[in-house]
């Protein structure tokens, strides 16, 4: 029997989902999910739910790494991990209805 890697549930749940993203990875036992924009994060989050955390980069780069944390499943807390990541300018402002992020 084939198990499904991480990335191949992630990428499943992106179909099903029709959530945009510019490409899918396995690292270790999670996948992580790159977009391109804080709006494509924000899409995530409204299909699998999650918890948000914003990480700078170094100083004065003037940009930061919004990080979504998830499931391929929301509903099943066996399933894989998902990272689901945005870069921005730190002067971008997410969609409102996000939550509150945590530090990274």
């Amino acid at each position: 029997m084939h198990t499904l890697t991480p990335a191949i549930q992630a990428e499943t749940a992106a179909d099903l989902n029709n959530l945009p993203h510019a490409r899918i990875t396995d690292h270790g036992t999670e996948a992580h999910v790159f977009t391109t924009s804080l709006d494509d994060l924000t899409t995530w989050w409204y299909a699998l739910g999650g918890r948000i955390t914003c990480q700078d980069a170094p100083h004065g780069s003037g940009v930061c790494m919004w990080t979504l944390h998830t499931r391929t499943d929301p509903d099943n807390p066996a399933s894989p991990r998902i990272r689901v990541h945005a870069l921005a300018l730190d002067t971008d402002q997410p969609d409102a209805d996000l939550p509150t992020p945590h530090a990274a």
